[in-house]
């Protein structure tokens, strides 16, 4: 199972998107390597914002290492990424995701609709995380 950086960062940070805490505790998750770079640029929005911690940050990064079993070098991938991008509009750091899962013939885990709608096209089994829900006022 392929995870994108926003289902790391989720992980992390109190959201709405708290069914994406599942995916932390898989044994089969990968990512390519830019996932590193993506999910603590993500997490230092959050603290710049105050919402978390300096120490956080650092515990993240442990729990991120912990959690992706295989990080791709996005040098395999940087090609077949440059292609998806440019023939369907589409950031390349996105695409390294979905040339992964091309690659590897494995589902992806994301909150992005955009990306979940296009990895959908290019035949990719997607698990698209929405908001949790709120339970009505009384």
């Amino acid at each position: 199972m392929i995870v994108d950086a926003n289902i790391a960062t989720y992980w992390m940070v109190n959201s709405p998107f708290r069914s994406a805490a599942a995916y932390a505790a898989r044994t089969d998750l990968l990512a390519p390597a830019i996932i590193r770079v993506e999910t603590v640029s993500a997490l230092l929005k959050y603290l710049r914002a105050g919402f978390i911690t300096r120490d956080r940050v650092n515990e993240s990064i442990d729990v991120l290492e912990e959690a992706i079993g295989e990080f791709v070098d996005d040098a395999s991938l940087i090609r077949g990424a440059a292609g998806l991008a440019a023939q369907h509009g589409h950031p390349v750091y996105d695409c390294l995701y979905l040339a992964l899962a091309l690659q590897r013939q494995e589902p992806l885990a994301t909150a992005d609709r955009r990306m979940a709608t296009l990895a959908q096209t290019l035949g990719i089994t997607v698990e698209l995380i929405l908001p949790d829900q709120q339970d009505p006022a009384p």
